[in-house]
């Protein structure tokens, strides 16, 4: 029996009407809900009756958001600008979960035969691949939150030679997660903590340990092992119950330690609750500090410092230059953008003694 709109809106817990909106890329729809429905669709090969110039307007004009991550809170807000602005364009937004094992360009690869893409836009994952796999996209395309800047710098520079369109925009992911454990050691923290993920993999949270990793050796203290957390557990990593099992395990380990740097706001939470759990205070025991300054932070008790990333401008200089690629009004270039750290109450001085 072939899967009605009535069978779809079952699974997915909404209404038919949700459904018929996720659909129609109607902007008066939650992304996460959009991206659910959208994700049993795709696994089921539902093809709805009235839908004929949704999908006549997906083969000529549309535009996919690839995202790892997808759970990550920091990414809501920015599918969110880049869909409207898809939409003010006349074109279909094709949202794409990427699970953490699985290649970005090779889904990308496999979207653009299936639905004739415009352009893509790359939402966390690796900042190095294939050029050759890259080039073979045959469409302009964008990185966006991945910030390898010595590597996307030099690949970008081949692009406009090579005239395939391939830009980037991020702020600096070494320097920011260096600048906050600066912050941190000038605390007077020396045991400080890391909650990170793809350590092993070019990754924003390699970067983020590379500056983890500079901040103590120019401050001549040890780097220890024992201080990293990798969360490996789970479909996406980015999640609140592997902040908390990391921070569990970090505190377990190392009773002296004084301060934690998780590599996103989402683990921070998860690794607050772990620390209140454990009978400890925060800033009073240990300190916090996330990444990405989400606007949840300002609203968690303790209120999280956090290095908060230009989400608006990052999403609107994506997706904006994304279509001067499109309509061949700009080349590929790379934007780094400034984050700002922004300290609140859950860090504070070292306790003495």
């Amino acid at each position: 029996m072939a899967t009605t709109i009535k069978d779809i809106a079952k699974k997915c817990g909404v209404g038919v009407s949700t459904v018929s909106r996720a659909i129609n890329n109607h902007p008066d729809i939650n992304p996460e809900t959009r991206a659910k429905v959208m994700k049993v669709i795709r696994e089921t090969g539902f093809v709805p009756n009235d839908s004929a110039r949704f999908l006549k307007r997906t083969e000529t004009n549309s535009v996919a958001l690839l995202v790892k991550g997808i759970t990550n809170p920091f990414f809501t807000k920015m599918i969110r600008i880049m869909e409207e602005y898809i939409q003010e364009k006349d074109y279909a937004t094709i949202l794409r979960h990427v699970d953490h094992t699985e290649d970005e360009v090779v889904v990308a690869e496999s979207l653009i035969k299936e639905r004739r893409l415009k352009g893509i836009v790359f939402l966390g994952g690796a900042f190095t691949h294939d050029e050759k796999a890259l080039r073979a996209l045959g469409v302009p395309f964008i990185f966006a939150t991945i910030g390898n800047m010595e590597k996307i710098q030099a690949s970008v520079k081949a692009a406009k030679k090579s005239g395939f369109a391939y830009a980037n925009i991020a702020v600096d992911d070494v320097e920011e997660a260096k600048k906050a454990v600066n912050y941190l050691i000038g605390e007077g923290h020396h045991r400080i903590g890391i909650v990170t993920e793809g350590m092993n993999v070019p990754s924003v949270g390699q970067l983020r340990l590379k500056g983890y990793r500079e901040a103590l050796e120019e401050n001549g203290l040890p780097y220890s092992e024992d201080l990293v957390y990798e969360v490996k557990e789970g479909i996406d990593h980015y999640t609140m119950p592997n902040g908390y099992q990391a921070a569990q395990a970090l505190m377990r380990k190392n009773p002296d330690m004084t301060a934690i740097f998780c590599i996103s706001d989402v683990l921070a939470f998860g690794a607050c609750r772990a620390i209140i759990d454990e009978g400890r205070k925060i800033p009073d025991d240990i300190s916090v500090v996330g990444y990405d300054g989400i606007e949840e932070g300002e609203y968690y008790n303790p209120r999280l410092t956090t290095v908060r990333q230009p989400v608006d401008q990052m999403a609107e200089n994506a997706i904006e230059f994304l279509f001067c690629m499109i309509e061949k009004k700009r080349k590929p270039e790379n934007m780094t953008m400034s984050a700002e750290l922004v300290i609140r109450e859950s860090s504070g001085a070292a306790k003495k003694g």
